[in-house]
């Protein structure tokens, strides 16, 4: 087997794994719009997404759980906090992510050992590429991860208004958020699954609401959902209104949110720099010079035939 034969392998297997990763991307972005169409059911009260229907998924899933069983450290830290962090949260999704991985590397190396009949190189090459295979799925898992993360700063702020709104009503925080998932849930359809998701966690570990939204934040991966339990945590020990540090929590997020802007607008002029030089500066300077190099040509020839 040649080494073409083996590249063009490597990266069909690679391209299908990155297709399975992002799979669930795409159908969250088809729930997000669906959801503006049809009611979500209220009987879900957990905010993690179910496992989609797929066979493939399903023996990816079996393939997982072969893996874990085995290698129980597979599982490492940061896989399991990213899959929280992207909202895939059961061990259903921990198995396929695993069997994601494992059977991209597998399927590499043993490409690699087939093609090492004809040439042992392939061998050592293909050993890289099944560890880049198995790096790869962490990759588009931390651009969900991101994804979601800017998701969820774009409706944090909606929400803390409504929370300074339901407390200057008298409304206790728990009595708010339960409000404000039944009134945003289309306009901010993932920071609403997360409230359902921790307000559920009140009523059954009876936490206390400014640690639950604590744990939420940290599940979520969002430093902002964090600070504004722990400026509710220190209202509550003083026993203050919470309107105000409601209030100043939402205009240091905005602000916040608004010098991202100004500094990722600030980035444009660089990010243009590259483009700019290979796809606007040859057509400025083709016909500058070419009419130039045309004469230097013409008029070198005869000096360099006579050279001759």
């Amino acid at each position: 087997m040649s080494i073409s034969v083996v590249a063009i392998l490597t990266f069909a297997c690679i391209t299908a794994a990155g297709l399975l990763v992002l799979k669930p991307l795409v159908a969250q972005y088809v729930h997000s719009y669906s959801v503006r169409v049809r009611a979500r059911r209220d009987d879900d009260l957990s905010s993690a997404e179910k496992p989609k229907d797929s066979r493939l998924l399903s023996i990816l899933k079996v393939a997982g759980q072969l893996t874990l069983s085995a290698f129980p450290n597979l599982a490492d830290r940061r896989a399991v906090a990213l899959l929280t962090m992207a909202n895939y949260r059961t061990p259903d999704h921990l198995a396929m992510f695993t069997g994601i991985r494992a059977s991209s590397s597998l399927s590499i190396l043993l490409l690699g050992l087939l093609a090492a009949a004809g040439n042992p190189i392939n061998l050592v090459l293909a050993i890289p590429a099944a560890v880049v295979a198995w790096l790869l799925p962490n990759f588009f898992l931390s651009m969900r991860v991101t994804k979601r993360k800017d998701q969820i700063l774009r409706e944090l702020p909606i929400i803390i208004d409504l929370m300074v709104v339901c407390a200057q009503a008298g409304l206790g925080l728990l009595q708010g958020l339960d409000r404000i998932s039944s009134e945003v849930d289309e306009s901010c359809p993932t920071l609403t699954q997360e409230i359902k998701q921790m307000i559920n966690d009140i009523k059954l570990f009876a936490k206390s609401a400014p640690f639950a939204l604590r744990e939420m934040g940290e599940r979520c991966g969002v430093d902002e959902l964090i600070n504004l339990a722990s400026a509710l945590i220190a209202a509550e020990a003083k026993g203050a209104d919470i309107s105000y540090p409601l209030q100043q929590q939402g205009a240091a997020l905005r602000d916040r949110l608004k010098r991202k802007k100004e500094e990722e607008a600030g980035k444009v002029p660089v990010k243009m720099v590259p483009v700019i030089m290979i796809f606007i500066m040859p057509l400025i300077l083709a016909p500058m010079l070419g009419p130039a190099v045309v004469v230097i040509v013409d008029t070198m020839r005869p000096i360099l035939e006579n050279l001759k």
